[in-house]
């Protein structure tokens, strides 16, 4: 009962030392993204300067790892090879806790990005994972809401038309007598 019950706390001694680690870590590297920029950004055609704020580290560089949104079933995009794809694997300069660059995003969607966080002398911060969600260009919307209606509105006439003409013509069901 006794190796039982050290082996449990020794457990749960362990389990709680590496949650503390990992929380101390997300502090330490803790990552703003400048999303005022990036709320009016139209896919395909905008290139933001996507700013990076960094509370702990003044100078150093952060590996940046952008991916793609996931593909979706109900709601594809314009460039379904674009999903689910990494885009950027690159590394960025941090002066004076911020650094920044210049992207334009190809989709819609919710792009994850990972940051891997270094000081002046190399050695690693920490890590953060961001999303940074881009949503659909407005005129794309609107453009496809109009041709819906049109189709539809086109496609009641025509059923209007036809069966007007087929009541005209006397073309209705007869009713067969036995």
């Amino acid at each position: 009962m006794k190796k039982w019950l050290s082996a449990a706390f020794l457990a749960l001694f362990v389990f709680g030392a590496v949650m503390l680690a990992s929380a101390a870590a997300k502090d330490a590297a803790a990552v703003e993204v400048n999303g005022n920029v990036l709320a009016s950004v139209r896919p395909d055609l905008d290139t933001p300067v996507v700013e990076l704020s960094f509370q702990e580290v003044t100078n150093g560089s952060a590996h940046i790892r952008l991916n793609s949104p996931e593909a979706d079933f109900y709601s594809p995009t314009d460039f379904p090879w674009v999903e689910g794809t990494p885009l950027i694997d690159s590394t960025v300069t941090i002066k004076d806790g911020r650094a920044a660059f210049e992207y334009m995003f190809p989709i819609r969607g919710e792009y994850a990005m990972t940051l891997d966080i270094l000081d002046e002398a190399g050695q690693a911060v920490g890590t953060q994972e961001l999303t940074i969600n881009i949503h659909e260009n407005p005129n794309e919307v609107r453009n496809a809401v109009l041709f819906i209606s049109l189709l539809a509105a086109f496609g009641l006439l025509c059923g209007w038309i036809f069966s007007k003409r087929r009541r005209r013509l006397g073309c209705g069901l007869v009713e067969l007598q036995v």
